[in-house]
C-alpha cells in the first residue's frame, strides 16, 4: 500500500502557498517561448491548464520541464507548489517538485 507517494489533492481544494500533489488530465498546452533571464540568458517556459473532476489549474513548467507532457495525457505532480498568478491559483514543479506520467488506465 505505501508507495511513498503524498495523498493527492482535488483542483478545486488547492489553495496559494501551499505544496500538493495532484492528479489531472493536461487539458490544454500553450506553445513553448523562451524568457530572458537575470543573468542574460533564456529559459524556456511553457503553460497550460490540468483538470480534473472538480476543476481545473493553470500550470507552468520550466526548462527541461516543457517536454514533459502532452495534451490529453494523465499525471501526477507530487509537491507542485500552487502561487496566486494574476488573481488565479497556479501549480508548478517549484524546487523540490516531480511529474510522473500515469498510464491511460489511471493509477492504483
Amino acid at each position: 500500500m505505501a508507495t511513498g507517494v503524498p495523498p493527492k489533492t482535488f483542483i478545486s481544494d488547492l489553495r496559494p502557498s501551499r505544496v500538493a500533489t495532484i492528479e489531472a488530465t493536461v487539458a490544454r498546452l500553450d506553445p513553448i517561448r523562451e524568457v530572458d533571464q537575470r543573468d542574460g540568458g533564456k529559459k524556456k517556459v511553457r503553460n497550460g491548464v490540468l483538470k480534473d473532476g472538480t476543476g481545473e489549474i493553470s500550470f507552468v513548467l520550466w526548462g527541461a520541464e516543457v517536454e514533459l507532457v502532452a495534451e490529453g495525457e494523465k499525471v501526477r505532480v507530487i509537491d507542485g507548489w500552487v502561487k496566486d498568478y494574476q488573481g488565479r491559483p497556479q501549480i508548478s514543479l517549484g524546487r523540490g517538485g516531480k511529474l510522473e506520467k500515469l498510464s491511460a488506465a489511471g493509477s492504483a
